[in-house]
């Protein structure tokens, strides 16, 4: 049998088939146009980010071969700027870039479909 339509009328003699009081205006629906502005929103986003990410990703082999600086000099404890990157600046600036990509990426999404906050998503996040 398959589900009812949204805009059926409801069964007089099924009781869960009518809507709790104010809910079914609290329904919203996105337009096709809107999901695909979105979904391009979104991966223009994902496009400047992971060039973001490459770009300091391989800066790290590209100065170790062109600077002897970035490996011979010692800064903290003796380590040279190129361990301290790769050891623990990489670390951090992925935790950073992560945090600001989804961050980026949902307030956009939550302002081109119409949302006002967390209170307007569903239960499973979505």
């Amino acid at each position: 049998m398959g589900a009812p339509r949204p805009d059926a009328e409801p069964d007089p003699d099924d009781a869960l088939s009518f809507p709790v009081e104010g809910v079914a205006d609290l329904q919203e629906y996105d337009a096709p146009a809107e999901v695909d502005a979105a979904f391009a929103t979104q991966r223009r986003i994902a496009g400047a980010y992971c060039l973001v990410f490459l770009l300091v990703t391989f800066a790290i082999p590209v100065l170790t071969v062109a600077s002897p600086w970035w490996t011979q000099a010692r800064v903290v404890g003796g380590m040279s700027p190129s361990f301290l990157m790769a050891g623990v600046g990489l670390y951090v600036f992925f935790v950073v870039l992560g945090l600001a990509a989804a961050t980026l990426a949902d307030s956009s999404e939550d302002r081109m479909l119409g949302r006002t906050g967390d209170g307007d998503r569903d239960e499973d996040g979505a």
